[in-house]
């Protein structure tokens, strides 16, 4: 793709993408952090 080895357009276009979904995932699995503070 561009005439970039496919190494390197894994690394440009694959971490961006491995990073939104991480965030996706860690504002999933915190959504309820706070309710469940307040029931200690």
């Amino acid at each position: 793709m561009f005439g970039l080895p496919y190494y390197t357009t894994l690394l440009v276009f694959g971490f961006p993408l491995f990073w939104i979904a991480y965030t996706l995932v860690f504002l999933y699995v915190s959504r309820r952090w706070s309710a469940e503070e307040g029931e200690e």
